[in-house]
This record gives C-alpha cells, structure tokens and sequence, in this order.
C-alpha cells in the first residue's frame, strides 16, 4: 500500500499534468531524446515562448 507522501506525489503529478505544469519538463524530456547535446531554454524562456506561441495560434495544435 502507498505511503501518504507517495499518494501526494502521485497527486501532484496528476495536477501538474492537468494543469500543464509540466510542460517545461516535457520539453526537456524530448530535447535531451531528440536532439542531444542542444542548449536548452530556460524556464523563463519557454513560458514566454511558449504563451507567444498560444497568443499567434489560438485554436491550438494543428494535428
């Protein structure tokens, strides 16, 4: 059975999906797989870029 702090984790990171909290770790997640040894944006850097992108594409993703 799950401790108590692993369920809060579990809970966290089901949030943080929801909400797309997790969104920078994604990014790095694919960098690192797809293009290894590419300089990564910071933080900072991909919340800016990442809400111009939605502000130029309201309806979203394409596909």
């Amino acid at each position: 059975m799950a401790t108590l702090w692993e369920r809060l984790g579990q809970a966290k990171k089901f949030v943080d999906g929801v909400l797309g909290a997790d969104k920078y770790q994604h990014y790095l997640e694919h960098l690192e797989r797809n293009h290894p040894g590419a300089k990564s944006m910071t933080e900072r850097e991909f919340w800016k870029d990442y809400t111009d992108w939605q502000e130029k594409n309201p309806e979203g993703r394409c596909c």
